[in-house]
């Protein structure tokens, strides 16, 4: 016997199946008129009724929307690819954190801080930014459309945060292997940070027998030190030689081993916080 009633499925649930985030769904179907918002609760408008949606109960959580299965097929579904993205959308298909990609989105002049949260620049309208707000805090934040992901811009910039980074967004120049990376991150967060910088003894700069930093950061007084993988054996002992005299410099110091490039992110901002500085 053929069951003439489609399997529902809930606005996540249908999400799930055509491989899209739940939150862009309900963003495309709100958009569509399909569903609004009411004292933090989705209902049903008369068009999304005609187009098959109803209700269905949870003794846990309550009433909530369901859809026909086939409504995957739906031509409205083609406008998925450009419904809008968070921070935390892009940064799961980025592979970054969301506070790294809002501060990366800055960087490149499409979103400026706010007291709290975000706002979308002039030039963040025109590459499809849409500014929004928490409706529980009223703060602002922006979503985006999911062609940005194809933006040469943003491809170079996210490159640039990898381990594999070969030029420095700020105009810097940084030889060696692992350091581009760091530069990237430190110029991404908004960190004024000088370039193999020179100490003497006491902490002041100076050329009388210098040690050497990667990176200084002059407004917070840390230093720091990337040590590549598998040093040659004529670099161990300069390397043993640096890190003992890096003890004597009057300021934090901050260690980046070759392993951590691939969290750096994480690896830094757990430093900076060890030292009482936040990276937002």
């Amino acid at each position: 016997m053929t069951d003439n009633h489609p399997k529902h499925l809930s606005t996540t649930a249908l999400a799930r199946t055509i491989g899209k985030e739940s939150k862009e769904l309900f963003v495309l179907l709100a958009r569509s008129g399909w569903i609004v918002k009411v004292e933090g609760q989705w209902h049903l408008t008369a068009k999304g009724r005609f187009e098959g949606g109803t209700y269905a109960s949870h003794p846990k959580y309550g009433e909530y929307i369901v859809w026909p299965e086939t409504l995957s097929h739906h031509r409205v579904m083609g406008l998925l690819p450009d419904a809008p993205l968070t921070a935390r959308n892009l940064a799961q298909k980025l592979g970054l954190s969301a506070r790294l990609v809002n501060r990366l989105l800055a960087t490149l002049g499409w979103l400026k801080p706010y007291v709290h949260g975000w706002q979308v620049t002039q030039r963040g309208l025109e590459v499809g930014g849409q500014q929004h707000e928490s409706e529980s805090t009223a703060i602002p934040f922006a979503t985006w459309p999911e062609s940005l992901l194809e933006n040469l811009c943003l491809q170079q910039a996210v490159a640039a945060l990898k381990p594999d980074a070969k030029q420095c967004l700020d105009g810097h120049v940084c030889h060696v292997g692992g350091l581009a990376q760091i530069d990237n991150w430190l110029y991404s967060v908004g960190l004024v940070h000088a370039v193999g910088y020179s100490f003497t003894a006491n902490g002041e700069s100076g050329a009388e027998n210098p040690v050497q930093v990667d990176f200084y950061l002059p407004g917070i007084d840390v230093a720091i030190v990337f040590w590549p993988q598998s040093p040659r054996p004529a670099e161990l002992a300069a390397n043993l030689s640096r890190r003992e005299q890096l003890k004597h410099l009057h300021c934090s110091i901050i260690e980046i081993e070759q392993h951590q490039l691939e969290e750096l992110d994480d690896v830094l901002t757990k430093a900076f916080m060890k030292i009482g500085v936040a990276v937002y």
